[in-house]
């Protein structure tokens, strides 16, 4: 472990140590200790200054070795001048010309510049293409989300009916069912509404058609109307934008004695007494 932690582990005993630690945790943890404890040791001495005499040999050795080059060079430039056809144009010059640097490394770093431009380009591309499809998917996704909820409100809606047409049929079919048809008066000659009711239990529903959609502040309210007395007020309710209207309730005693009907226009609140145009009147058939 120490001799690792320095780098003194020939090649084949550094590898053989390195498979191991790999594998083992407790010594891969010793190891980094070890190179902790190495790491340290460069702390532990005294900085070292070089004294003048250093610096004087290290100043004189670059000037030498500055004067050698110029030599060279100089040299050089005489051969160049030498050869040259025109001599005696160029034996006085004493401009020495440069050598041509290699090219190997601005390649190198212009291959490497155009393949990061390439992936940057590449990356960015697929970043827009996740985007889209993110959006797309977003997009679907509340479709679907309007779409279900449409499917809920129909469901509701069809549920409803259902449970209406079924509390219509119990109440028909009922031993002690009432039936009365009313018509529509000349305030709405087309209109018509049919009420059924059972006389033990109070039960009552009322399907209306074809009447005008009320004022606004205005709703229908519906009437019972007992022989020798005055009428009795019923529910109010609102049509639809079709005219249609359905209603159920609980008959009071009093009601259920009740032999004719009428529809009549009253504030949206009710009234205890009819006072409005009269849309809607029938009898028990």
């Amino acid at each position: 472990m120490a001799g690792h932690a320095l780098d003194a582990l020939e090649t084949s005993e550094a590898r053989e140590l390195s498979d191991h630690l790999s594998a083992c945790v407790k010594c891969r943890a010793e190891s980094i200790s070890w190179q902790n404890t190495a790491a340290s040791l460069a702390f532990t001495s005294e900085v070292a200054r070089p004294s003048p005499e250093v610096r004087s040999r290290i100043l004189a050795s670059i000037k030498a070795e500055g004067e050698h080059q110029a030599a060279r060079s100089t040299e050089k430039g005489n051969e160049r001048v030498a050869n040259s056809p025109d001599k005696t144009s160029r034996a006085d010059s004493k401009v020495v010309p440069f050598e041509k640097p290699a090219r190997r490394g601005s390649r190198v770093a212009w291959a490497i510049a155009l393949a990061a431009s390439v992936a940057f380009i590449a990356l960015a591309l697929s970043l827009i293409l996740v985007w889209n499809r993110y959006n797309a998917m977003r997009h679907e996704m509340a479709q679907l989300g309007d779409r279900l909820d449409q499917a809920n409100g129909e469901l509701a809606r069809e549920r409803e009916s259902l449970t209406r047409e079924r509390q219509a049929r119990e109440l028909i079919t009922s031993p002690e069912a009432s039936l009365a048809t009313l018509a529509g008066t000349e305030m709405a000659r087309s209109a018509r509404a049919r009420l059924a009711f059972d006389r033990n239990s109070g039960r009552a529903m009322l399907m209306a058609y074809d009447l005008p959609p009320a004022p606004s502040g205005k709703a229908y309210q519906l009437w019972y109307i007992a022989e020798g007395k005055p009428p009795m007020p019923g529910q109010v309710f609102n049509t639809d934008s079709a005219g249609h209207a359905e209603m159920s309730g609980q008959l009071s005693e009093q009601a259920r004695a009740a032999t004719s009907f009428a529809v009549t226009l009253e504030p949206a609140a009710g009234v205890s007494a009819p006072s409005g145009p009269m849309y809607l009147t029938g009898a028990i058939s």
